[in-house]
């Protein structure tokens, strides 16, 4: 095998299918990048797979020798890293090293056995929708999913095309996001991503790439011209997400900027340790948080449109959880709370759900001293 290909488009492939090869896998075939190299189509594809997830990139290269090999991912990245020059060369010497020159440099690398290499199979899905944006569709979604084994379509986004839209649902059972985009496809069609493939696309991928998704068998398939990425799907039925934001009635309500919200809660989180809850209520035109724990206490309001105060005691919600939420949301924002202290929090194309928790603070929510007076 021998072939010269533009290093940086070699090492950007390198980089991207090296997401789906573990680092330490128990087998040490899993742990490469199995790169074939074609004369017939003058390109070079470089695949790696988890099980899990499965990723093949190609590149154009002058192919002087067809051929294949087995190289360490993160061995082959650091080298192409490390390389100058605008192209590198890659030629077997034997079926077990594989000389790369690039400059004035050269490395003999070992290579792994690639016959033991359990290739995945990827064909292209005779029925797709377009999608794009997907790194905005992870980021707002993602953070929500469950992290239980035992919940595994919870561990997924749930998105659905229709209406020349694509909604998104993530949920862990305590909390719930759901965001709505406009799409190109008028199809209807519903799939169940897990997050954690999800996020593994997003990273490699610009919320300018558009992707054909479809279905094979027991794999989500997202193809981009140059790529193309798989995803095993997870077993069990999404929860119905219009049916539990339905059995919400608010009672008490606020619009706010998500900036100052985020800014209010990243105080509360200072001096936290492991999990911790925040007490929120409504009172006298502000959003009063406190915290307090056995070795700090913290207070911070956040100025507010408020169509009805909550009780003076508030309502206490997982800060962790509700901080996630607010690196994420921009700009004006209402915050809807039911009798019970269930909160949506609404944006224009986001609705987010989170359940109350029990609490406590050493003291409730009062209104500053010139809002008494006022009063």
């Amino acid at each position: 095998m021998k072939f010269e290909v533009n290093r940086l488009v070699m090492l950007d492939a390198a980089k991207n299918t090296a997401q789906a090869a573990p680092s330490n896998a128990p087998v040490d075939v899993l742990n490469g990048i199995l790169i074939e190299s074609s004369g017939e189509s003058g390109e070079v594809f470089l695949t790696a797979t988890n099980y899990e997830v499965s990723i093949q990139q190609k590149a154009a290269a002058s192919v002087e020798e067809s051929g294949s090999m087995l190289v360490n991912a993160r061995l082959l990245v650091n080298i192409l890293t490390l390389l100058a020059g605008d192209f590198v060369t890659f030629s077997a010497r034997d079926v077990d090293v594989v000389t790369v020159r690039g400059g004035r440099c050269k490395f003999d690398i070992k290579c792994l056995p690639a016959e033991h290499y359990p290739k995945p199979v990827m064909p292209f899905p005779e029925e797709t929708v377009t999608l794009s944006g997907i790194c905005s569709l992870a980021k707002r979604t993602v953070f929500a999913v469950s992290k239980d084994e035992r919940r595994p379509a919870l561990q997924c986004v749930n998105v659905k095309f229709r209406s020349n839209a694509v909604h998104a649902v993530a949920s862990d059972g305590n909390r719930l996001m759901m965001i709505k985009d406009s799409a190109d496809s008028r199809d209807e069609r519903e799939f169940l991503l897990p997050g954690r493939a999800l996020q593994m696309l997003a990273s490699i991928s610009t919320d300018e790439d558009v992707f054909e998704v479809g279905e094979i068998g027991n794999e989500i398939v997202f193809t981009r011209g140059d790529m193309m990425f798989t995803m095993k799907k997870l077993p069990g039925d999404y929860i119905d997400a219009n049916k539990v934001m339905q059995g919400i009635i608010p009672v008490y309500s606020a619009v706010t900027d998500a900036r100052q919200m985020k800014d209010a809660l990243d105080i509360m989180a200072v001096g936290t340790d492991g999990i911790e809850t925040v007490n929120l209520a409504l009172c006298a035109g502000l959003i009063v948080l406190r915290r307090d724990n056995a070795y700090s206490e913290a207070h911070s309001t956040v100025p507010a449109t408020i169509a009805k105060d909550t009780p003076t005691k508030g309502f206490f919600y997982d800060l962790g959880k509700l901080a996630k939420l607010f690196q994420i949301v921009e700009g004006r924002i209402k915050i809807e709370m039911d009798a019970n202290g269930i909160m949506l929090v609404k944006t224009r194309n986001e609705v987010y759900f989170q359940t109350s928790i029990r609490g406590t603070v050493s003291r409730a929510a009062k209104p500053p001293r010139a809002a008494q007076k006022a009063a």
